[in-house]
């Protein structure tokens, strides 16, 4: 059997299934088995098809930072699409592999720090999806000049996130972050910010990219935006990150 070939036999995708115990996507493996994950994978994707998720991904290079086990991965390559997914646990940990196998999937898993993106590494890509993972950096900012580096000119971006469910926070128009020391948000101490809608939108587009749609689901946010170049925005991006450059001629 050739390694791209999906598994087919109930039992075996069963077994194999039942032999991983932390899946956190519900993806649908065969007809009628889907894995026992915590997260609402399915109305996840239905929100992001709501802000405009190419359904037709045919010749379109897709990152998927945080992947996981992989549901929007697999989902992208489905529409047609050339897929890296990127997490920073091994593929064994997080269940991707026997996803992967099951499924005869071709999607790329990258161990990697979203920290660390960089085109000559990763090359340019046409969407990337940054779903689930803002709310855990310790640098959102710095994230997404990272995910800048790597989104084709007039790439698409879309982000899910937990945005502040501080009343007084979330009705302002100014942008503003919600810091959660410790473990104060959900007792998961790699929680670390909430924005409300005005500070996750300047944030995305001080790092280059035109915000197009955005849509609130109670304390989780969805935004699509759009890889720009901005000449004032990318000199500040380099001078905060420069070193003795300051009055140079």
């Amino acid at each position: 059997m050739n390694r791209h070939d999906p598994i087919t036999d109930p039992e075996q995708i069963r077994s194999l299934m039942g032999s991983f115990k932390n899946w956190y996507h519900q993806i649908e493996l065969a007809p009628g088995v889907v894995t026992p994950g915590s997260n609402l994978s399915g109305p996840g994707l239905q929100r992001l098809d709501a802000l405009g998720l190419p359904r037709d991904c045919s010749k379109l290079r897709v990152l998927d930072i945080g992947c996981r086990d992989g549901f929007f991965a697999f989902e992208m390559e489905r529409r047609g699409a050339e897929v890296v997914g990127m997490d920073y646990a091994a593929p064994e940990v997080t269940g991707f592999s026997i996803a992967s196998r099951i499924l005869g999937s071709r999607v790329t898993y990258v161990v990697e720090n979203v920290y660390r993106l960089a085109p000559e590494k990763h090359g340019l890509f046409d969407i990337v999806l940054f779903l689930g993972v803002l709310y855990h950096l310790r640098n959102p900012l710095l994230a997404f000049d990272q995910v800048h580096q790597v989104a084709r000119p007039g790439g698409l971006l879309f982000v899910e996130t937990h945005i502040t469910g501080h009343p007084i926070l979330r009705a302002l128009r100014t942008p503003a972050w919600q810091y959660y020391p410790r473990d104060a948000l959900n007792k998961d101490a790699t929680n670390k910010w909430g924005p409300n809608l005005a500070g996750l939108k300047a944030v995305i587009e001080e790092a280059q990219f035109a915000v197009e749609e955005s849509a609130v689901y109670r304390d989780r946010c969805c935004v699509k935006a759009r890889a720009v170049t901005d000449e004032r925005k990318e000199y500040f991006r380099r001078l905060d990150s420069s070193v003795a450059e300051w009055g140079r001629k």
